[in-house]
């Protein structure tokens, strides 16, 4: 029988023997604000994949039928992503109403999957006890809580992945057509949710067991699967001219001259550092990265890390303005987290336990300060000015009838007002323009004086003045926002 101190020492630090700890945290912390509604961080995001939901089970449309709310008066259809997740919430909403939380608590089941699946990938490296510390990890830093809950298919992709890394280590050992099919699946998915996963996810999975042919074929069933899917999204395009942007001259993705700049590099340390690994987490995963390698296959963990962001400078623009760019490092990242602090653990006298201890509430401390800060206070519709708009749209609009949105290229407003319409930037907005849309059903012209995308200020100038004087206003009163009847 230990000593107070000891079983003491062991409530602080919990292990192995609460298995299911790791899970219950994650989903605790990801219950939070599960009823926000898409306003916060990436809420532009989170509007389009709520949006495809929602107009799924409205119109009733195919999966390979997506539909944005920013088409004007067109059908809408649009070059996406595989809309798996907004066609999956939009099932939740036939058969249980339009309520957001269904869409974050599907979200929030991916997330938990994800979990249980890190902690088996690390316990079949490692062993139990670091694939613990690994699933742990993963449950409670800030990135993985606010995507494991957010209206974004991002929680699907962390499923898929950590599926198809967890059971492609499994194939290495054992083999099995089951392991080869539920990996595959894994593959399959990522890459027609997000494209890169193709290429960070491909490359860890043929490293793990190159020289099986097997292996081979679900990687070309994965490329054929998304080639053919990104065919049918551009034709789409084609006859819409609506995309997320994925290629062409109007894409915003491709910046490759960042990848010289040194701040390019240092920004992208610096996030994932607070918001990836809670500061605490860096010099742990540089120690786990240091350790001698317990087994050969070990090395898919620092050669997904790299991929990562590799994959990310494809699309400099893109991963550096982004942050969820950055999540998958976590999907390598954890178990070697889990691996250093086992490690610790280990190796530590009682007065080192103490300060593990202590190190870890610091950690925990980050994390939660990092979310209430950065995330979870920025859903307040109570303080939210885009939120309240939206439901002054609602009174002094039609439904029936499209809105120009000055938001750039912001649907959110659109989404929150339960609106079709068009999404403008300020320099565009011109009599020319006003009438043409007016004539193709135009009710009003909303927009705020103080952002263009609700991320993006809108600066004094001639643009804002320019914009005034078109709508009637005195240039004296751009602030807050406005809606402008057209008549």
């Amino acid at each position: 029988m230990g000593t107070p101190q000891s079983m003491n020492m062991r409530l602080i630090l919990p292990g192995p023997r609460w298995p299911w700890f790791p899970l219950l945290m994650g989903a605790a912390l990801r219950l939070v604000n599960i009823n926000a509604p898409i306003i916060g961080v990436h809420s532009w995001r989170q509007a389009d994949t709520a949006a495809l939901a929602r107009n799924f089970q409205l119109n009733q449309l195919p999966i390979w039928l997506p539909q944005v709310d920013w088409g004007g008066v067109s059908s809408g259809y649009a070059e996406t992503d595989f809309p798996l997740y907004s066609y999956g919430v939009g099932l939740l909403y036939q058969f249980f109403g339009l309520h957001e939380w269904l869409a974050r608590g599907l979200s929030l089941l991916c997330s938990i999957g994800a979990i249980y699946l890190v902690q088996r990938l690390g316990s079949n490296l490692f062993g139990q006890a670091a694939g613990w510390w690994g699933g742990l990890f993963f449950a409670v830093l800030p990135l993985s809580v606010f995507y494991g809950r957010s209206v974004q298919p991002e929680a699907l992709l962390m499923l898929s992945s950590a599926l198809a890394l967890e059971r492609g280590l499994a194939y290495r050992q054992q083999g099995g057509k089951f392991n080869l099919v539920l990996m595959g699946l894994g593959l399959v998915i990522a890459s027609l949710v997000k494209v890169l996963p193709l290429f960070w996810l491909g490359i860890p999975l043929l490293w793990l067991a190159w020289r099986r042919w097997p292996l081979w074929l679900a990687g070309v069933i994965a490329l054929l699967a998304t080639v053919a899917w990104y065919a049918h999204a551009h034709q789409l395009f084609l006859e819409t001219g609506l995309s997320f942007g994925f290629w062409g001259s109007k894409a915003s993705r491709y910046s490759w001259a960042d990848l010289l700049n040194w701040r390019y590099w240092g920004d992208i340390l610096l996030r994932f550092s607070l918001r990836g690994l809670a500061v605490l987490g860096l010099p742990l995963l540089v120690f786990g990265l240091w350790l001698p390698k317990q087994n050969e296959a070990e090395g898919m963990l620092p050669l997904g890390l790299v991929v990562v962001l590799i994959a990310g400078a494809l699309a400099p623009s893109s991963s550096y303005i982004h942050e969820y760019y950055q999540l998958p490092l976590l999907l390598f990242a954890c178990p070697l987290l889990g691996k250093a602090w086992q490690k610790l653990q280990l190796k530590s006298t009682k007065t080192g336990k103490r300060w593990l201890a202590v190190a870890l509430g610091l950690m925990l401390v980050i994390s939660f300060t990092v979310l209430q800060l950065d995330y979870w206070s920025k859903e307040n519709p109570n303080k939210s000015d885009i939120w309240a708009q939206a439901q002054q749209i609602k009174i002094t609009t039609p439904k029936n009838k499209p809105l120009i949105s000055v938001t750039a290229g912001d649907p959110t407003l659109l989404y929150l007002s339960e609106r079709k319409g068009w999404l403008v930037t300020p320099e565009a907005v011109n009599d020319e323009l006003l009438g043409a849309l007016k004539k193709e059903g135009a009710s009003a012209v909303v927009g705020s004086w103080n952002k263009i995308e609700n991320y993006s200020e809108f600066k004094d100038g001639p643009v804002k003045q320019k914009l005034a004087k078109l709508l009637g206003i005195n240039k004296n009163q751009t602030n807050g926002n406005y809606i402008t009847i057209l008549k």
